[in-house]
């Protein structure tokens, strides 16, 4: 039977245990202003296409 992966924070890289959203875990965690400067910054990657 295959497994999947841990999933990580995008933000923390911590791994988020299996019975706790990904969401759970960002609400939680992290700022809104955290949270806003990632999305920001991942947008301007992506739109420069600097994105690997």
């Amino acid at each position: 039977m295959a497994s999947r992966p841990p999933v990580e924070c995008p933000l923390c890289h911590t791994v988020v245990p299996a019975e706790q959203r990904l969401e759970d875990h960002l609400v939680g965690s992290h700022s809104k202003r955290t949270l806003a400067k990632f999305v920001v910054s991942e947008t301007a990657a992506l739109n420069e296409g600097d994105i690997a």
